[in-house]
C-alpha cells in the first residue's frame, strides 16, 4: 500500500461516544465516515491513520481492513484466511496475536474460530518457508482481529498496537480510575466554550482534569505515548510521521485563560492527583487541592463543573444518598451560574441530587450503565 492509496478503517471506541469521534475523524480528514455500535468506520490514506492514532481523543484503538469474505463453516474460514498474503502483514520473524469479536450461530465457539484464522496464518509461512512467526498474546508485534457476524468475516490489523487510552501521564490511580477515553469524550460532551473555572470537586486521580487540560490547550492525546503498532508495519513512513507530530505540536497552546481546579477529600488520592499531572507536565496548569467539595461556594463565575462521584460499584462510599444529596445542596446553595455536569452509574443515588437534569447522555464505564446529567445552576 502506497502513502496516498485509500484503506478502510474502524475506530473503536465506547458506547455514547460514537458521534464524538465521527466528528473527531471528521475533522483530520477522513472520509466516507459511518456510525456504527462503540465504533466508526471511515477511509483514509496513511497521513489519516496516523492522525487518527495520533490526535483522536475518544478512539480506543484503530483497525485496518484487510479483507472481508463469507465463511459458512470453520474448513471455510481457515481456507479463506490462508489463501491472504500474509507476508504483506506479517515478518516471519515477528510475532502476532488474534483478537476477536464473534456473533454468529454458524461460528459459535469464538476460542475454536480464532485458533482457526492463528493456524491458517502459520500455515501459510510453513508451507511457503518451513518457519512460521510465534503467537505472543501479552505483547505482539502485530495484532490481526477477526471480526464475525453471522456468516460475513472481517480481518483487519490492528494500527495502533497498544489501547489508545494509555496515553502515557497515568503513573498512580486510586480505586475506582476512570479510562482516559471516557474521561475526555465525558468532556467533549460538555459546554466547555467560553468558561473561566473548570472544576472537578471529586477529582480522585486527576484524569478528567488532564483531558480536559489537553483539550482547552490542543495537546494531542497520544502526545506522551512512545510507541504504535504501524511503526512496525512495511510501508511505516518516518519522515510522514514527524512531519503530522510536528504539525499537531505547533498548534499546542503554552497558555490558556481557563483556571482548571480539582479538589479531593481524601489526602492520598490528592497526592496521586498530583503525580499524575506532573508526570502529564501539567503542574502550571491544573491546581489540586485537598479539601471536601460539600458546603463550598464559588458563585457569579463563568464555571463548569465535570465530576465522576462514588456510585458504590468498585468504590464503596458510606452513605451514598447522603453524599448526592449533600451535593445537590451545594451546587444549588454555592455554584450560582455554573453549569454541573455529573457522571453516575447509580440512578437511586442520582434522585437524592434534588436537581431537575437538562440534558442526559448514556455511557458505559466498564459493564456499568451510566448517565452524564447535566444541572442548569440559577
Amino acid at each position: 500500500m502506497s502513502d496516498k492509496e485509500p484503506c478502510l478503517f474502524t475506530a473503536k471506541t465506547f458506547h455514547g461516544l460514537e458521534k464524538i469521534l465521527a466528528s473527531e475523524l471528521k475533522k483530520i480528514g477522513a472520509g466516507n465516515i459511518k456510525i456504527l455500535k462503540r465504533a466508526v468506520s471511515f477511509e483514509g490514506d496513511t497521513e489519516i491513520m496516523y492522525r487518527a492514532n495520533y490526535e483522536v481523543r475518544t478512539a480506543l484503538n484503530i483497525l485496518q481492513k484487510i479483507t472481508e469474505f463469507t465463511a459458512n463453516s470453520s474448513d471455510e474460514l481457515y481456507e479463506k484466511v490462508n489463501s491472504l498474503n500474509w507476508n504483506d502483514y506479517i515478518d516471519i520473524n515477528e510475532t502476532f496475536s488474534i483478537d476477536k469479536t464473534i456473533h454468529s450461530n454458524i461460528h459459535k465457539h469464538s476460542q475454536f474460530a480464532a485458533l482457526k484464522t492463528k493456524d491458517a496464518i502459520a500455515d501459510f509461512f510453513t508451507k511457503k518457508y518451513d518457519k512460521r512467526p510465534s503467537v505472543n498474546i501479552k505483547n505482539p508485534d502485530k495484532k490481526i482481529n477477526l471480526h464475525i457476524n453471522g456468516n460475513k468475516c472481517t480481518l483487519s490489523i490492528d494500527t495502533s498496537g497498544d489501547a489508545l487510552f494509555k496515553r502515557g501521564y497515568r503513573i498512580g490511580t486510586g480505586p475506582a480510575p476512570l479510562n482516559e477515553v471516557l474521561a475526555a469524550g465525558i468532556v467533549m460532551l460538555t459546554d466547555y466554550k467560553n468558561i473561566d473555572y473548570f472544576y472537578d470537586p471529586m477529582c480522585g486521580s486527576g484524569t478528567i482534569l488532564i483531558e480536559a487540560a489537553r483539550i482547552f490547550m490542543n495537546i494531542p492525546p497520544a502526545y506522551s505515548r512512545k510507541y504504535f503498532a504501524f511503526q512496525k508495519f512495511k510501508n511505516y513512513n518516518y519522515q510522514l510521521w514527524n512531519k503530522i507530530k510536528r504539525e499537531a505540536e505547533k498548534k499546542i497552546k503554552k497558555e490558556i485563560t481557563v483556571k482548571i481546579i480539582g479538589t479531593d477529600i481524601d489526602e492520598e488520592i490528592a497526592k496521586i492527583a498530583k503525580k499524575n499531572i506532573s508526570e502529564a507536565r501539567l503542574r502550571k496548569h491544573i491546581t489540586v487541592l485537598n479539601r471536601d467539595f460539600l458546603n463550598t461556594k464559588f458563585e457569579n463565575k463563568k464555571g463548569l463543573i465535570v465530576t465522576n462521584p462514588p456510585y458504590n460499584e468498585r468504590l464503596k462510599s458510606l452513605n451514598i444518598n447522603k453524599l448526592y444529596k449533600e451535593t445537590g445542596d451545594t451546587l444549588k446553595k454555592g455554584y450560582k451560574n455554573w453549569s454541573s455536569y455529573i457522571f453516575s452509574g447509580n440512578p437511586d443515588a442520582v434522585k437524592n441530587i434534588g436537581l431537575k437534569p437538562s440534558q442526559k447522555f448514556q455511557l458505559f464505564n466498564g459493564k456499568i450503565e451510566c448517565r452524564l446529567l447535566k444541572y442548569d445552576l440559577y
